[in-house]
């Protein structure tokens, strides 16, 4: 978190309470949130904090490279991921849980190209997971 703080003061970004819950939200779920997720889980602390502050807040740290914006999940909800580094998700079809997936693959994978969405089982959580999306 303290890496985060550091880069948007570098940017000259206002730090209200409200963006630093928000950041501090992110960064410390693997849920991949949606809108609404990161509002009602900040409303307990700020109550009066409406949807518009989550987007705004949401769309600067989009725009200064700190979060990454997925459009994987059904009804085109759009979900946020903190995690900056080349890596892949997995979306369960069952209970829409998303996962991060970290493998040595190049951007030009032609395996990935050709197969484009595919199936994969999981064993461990007895979901059907689907490689869905590619954070650039």
């Amino acid at each position: 978190m303290k890496d985060i703080i550091k880069r948007l003061k570098e940017k000259k970004v206002t730090l209200s309470p409200q963006r630093m819950a928000v950041a501090e939200l992110l960064n410390s779920s693997t849920a991949h949130p949606t809108v609404d997720e990161i509002h009602k889980a900040i409303q307990r602390r700020y109550p009066t904090m409406s949807v518009a502050t989550v987007y705004s807040t949401l769309e600067l740290l989009k725009e200064f490279g700190e979060i990454q914006e997925l459009s994987i999940r059904k009804r085109g909800k759009a979900c946020f991921d903190p995690n900056r580094d080349l890596h892949h998700h997995l979306l369960c079809r069952k209970c829409g849980k998303i996962l991060n997936i970290e493998f040595d693959c190049p951007r030009s994978c032609p395996i990935i190209a050709k197969e484009g969405i595919r199936d994969v089982k999981s064993k461990k959580c007895r979901h059907t997971f689907m490689e869905y999306a590619q954070s650039v």
